[in-house]
């Protein structure tokens, strides 16, 4: 038996689970090794690799590649450049998904943390305790799970979506770009291009779901043609292929219940052009690990304090890319708040 069941090896996941860890508490991970419904160019903002150390440890980051700042094309055609040295921390990071992936099981292990690779495939709460796969049992469990949200989705808590928008992503070779994020916002959404770290660049077109058609591909290619600073990453389009995943902003309705909880991605995404998710989970799932035993209402506020903030400037960044006020993508956006959504 164990205090917590943790479904899901994300980054999340595991913070919660190594910082439950580190203050007594049983724990077991059961990691599927599948990155539900996430794709390739996660980066870190200046400030997240110091974040991630205190949660994870010294020298998490060893082993990424420093990321030197961001381009942005969004509100006029010139683009400006802000680079990391005007933050306190003067850095941010391209993650090496694999790597972190990786490191983190590892660090769990070293926590004391039992981890298991395991398909869930049931889940039952038989006398106060959880039942995983009929075997495993627990006073808590936890859905790391990622957008996917198999624990909360099998308990029947309602998703609520912001948007319907979707990231449609290509990876190309990497024709010797800095090592920053460019953005550049189009008629009906936005690109950004980052560096892997493999000698491969990520392309990707956040749009709306219903503005793609049944083509993927082929929308990928008219929309990257059309673009100023993009199609410059991309000197061979030929045999792409070019993968759909949700970017929309989303919460569940509750984010916590009885003897269950909801970390990262599974309790609230983010919209990718705050870069905001990755570190919002991780430093949000460790909160939650340190209040177990005690009272978790605190802490759900706090999460819907964060979507607030995120859509606040989320709604204040859209509102500044004005140059086509008739298109579907960009009248969306306009004046749209979570808080006028979510009742707060």
């Amino acid at each position: 038996m164990s205090d917590a069941v943790i479904v899901g090896g994300g980054p999340a996941g595991y913070a919660f689970a190594i910082t439950a860890a580190q203050l007594g508490l049983s724990v077991v991970v059961v990691d599927e090794r599948r990155r539900n419904k996430a794709w390739p160019g996660e980066s870190l903002p200046a400030g997240g690799g110091e974040l991630f150390e205190s949660i994870f440890g010294p020298g998490v980051m060893d082993g990424h590649a420093e990321a030197f700042g961001i381009s942005a094309a969004w509100g006029s055609a010139e683009l400006r450049y802000h680079h990391f040295m005007a933050h306190w921390s003067g850095r941010g990071w391209h993650l090496d998904r694999d790597l972190l992936d990786s490191t983190l099981r590892e660090r769990a292990r070293d926590a004391g943390v039992e981890v298991i690779d395991e398909r869930v495939t049931a889940i039952a709460r038989d006398n106060g305790r959880w039942r995983v796969n009929g075997k495993r049992t627990s006073e808590w469990i936890v859905d790391g799970s990622g957008r996917s949200g198999s624990v909360v989705g099998r308990l029947g808590v309602p998703r609520v979506r912001l948007d319907n928008q979707i990231a449609l992503v290509g990876v190309v070779p990497d024709v010797g770009g800095e090592r920053i994020t460019t953005v550049e916002s189009t008629v009906d959404g936005w690109w950004y291009s980052t560096p892997l770290p493999n000698g491969q660049r990520v392309l990707a077109r956040v749009t709306d779901a219903d503005l793609v058609g049944s083509d993927r591909t082929r929308n990928w290619q008219r929309s990257l043609s059309e673009t100023t600073y993009m199609r410059a990453f991309a000197k061979s389009r030929d045999l792409l292929t070019i993968g759909a995943y949700p970017s929309g902003t989303e919460y569940r309705e509750q984010l916590y219940g009885d003897g269950w909880l909801a970390v990262g991605d599974s309790a609230a995404s983010f919209d990718p052009l705050s870069s905001q998710g990755l570190i919002s989970g991780v430093v949000m799932a460790a909160h939650a690990a340190r209040l177990m035993g005690g009272e978790l209402a605190p802490w759900e506020r706090a999460y819907r304090a964060v979507l607030d903030e995120h859509e606040a400037l989320r709604a204040h960044v859209y509102a500044s890319e004005t140059r086509w006020p008739d298109s579907s993508f960009w009248a969306r956006r306009s004046g749209v708040r979570y808080s006028q959504v979510h009742g707060c």
